[in-house]
């Protein structure tokens, strides 16, 4: 289900929660071919979270249930990063147009205000090479949950991490599902934002839990997810 065309469609849906939506309409917005979207479709069927209201038209009946199985999934911690200790070079990517937009704490200030962080982390296109396309600042390459600067430029693992993506006076954030998704999977620090953005959305919450090194990231995640499915009602 999480591969990255199933993130799309959990992305989508989670979107459009308890909208009857056509599969049509699914494969438009996805660009996901019709059989992948409709295997996918009827595995969420079987597994109740998914409801089929009329023969050509479905809806997501438990997106809290849709949510818990992509925080489990989700590694935005091993994706290939870009660190940069400039600040400047996010105005760089305004003045250059580079499609970009703030996922984990950044993300969760701009969007849930909450408490301001040193820490820029932005998602920016598949396959953006920093060192190639911004002249003029230095840069270190790495895994985003190592954090060895205070900008870190997430290179996507697709580009649907821009669907939805809302815009703050002259920011881009992530949308709302993907940036609670992030935070929960990344753990460690990122797990003290996560509330902010939970009630903000509407979104279920997460028992205090100790600071990890961001290294512990996939254990965190795997923790996260046992922690939201005892506190939401299958």
């Amino acid at each position: 289900m999480f591969s990255l065309g199933g993130c799309r469609i959990a992305s989508f849906l989670l979107l459009h929660s308890r909208q009857a939506v056509t599969q049509k309409l699914v494969c438009e917005e996805t660009r996901l071919s019709k059989g992948f979207v409709s295997r996918v479709v009827s595995g969420l069927v079987r597994e109740g979270i998914v409801k089929r209201p009329f023969k050509n038209r479905f809806s997501l009946e438990y997106p809290e249930r849709l949510l818990v199985g992509w925080v489990g999934n989700r590694r935005v911690g091993e994706l290939k990063t870009f660190f940069c200790g400039d600040e400047r070079v996010l105005e760089e990517l305004k003045r250059r147009r580079v499609k970009h937009a703030h996922t984990l704490l950044s993300g969760a200030w701009i969007d849930a205000n909450y408490l301001r962080s040193g820490f820029k982390t932005v998602y920016v296109e598949p396959g953006f090479d920093a060192r190639k396309e911004l002249n003029g600042f230095e840069f270190v390459e790495g895994e985003l949950r190592e954090l060895k600067k205070r900008v870190a430029l997430v290179v996507a693992d697709d580009e649907f991490v821009f669907y939805g993506v809302r815009e703050f006076a002259s920011e881009s954030v992530v949308n709302p599902f993907l940036l609670y998704v992030d935070l929960a999977s990344f753990g460690g620090i990122a797990l003290t934002a996560l509330d902010s953005v939970a009630e903000k959305h509407g979104l279920p919450k997460l028992q205090a839990a100790p600071r990890s090194k961001p290294t512990q990231a996939s254990e965190r995640a795997q923790q996260n997810e046992k922690m939201l499915k005892k506190r939401l009602k299958r």
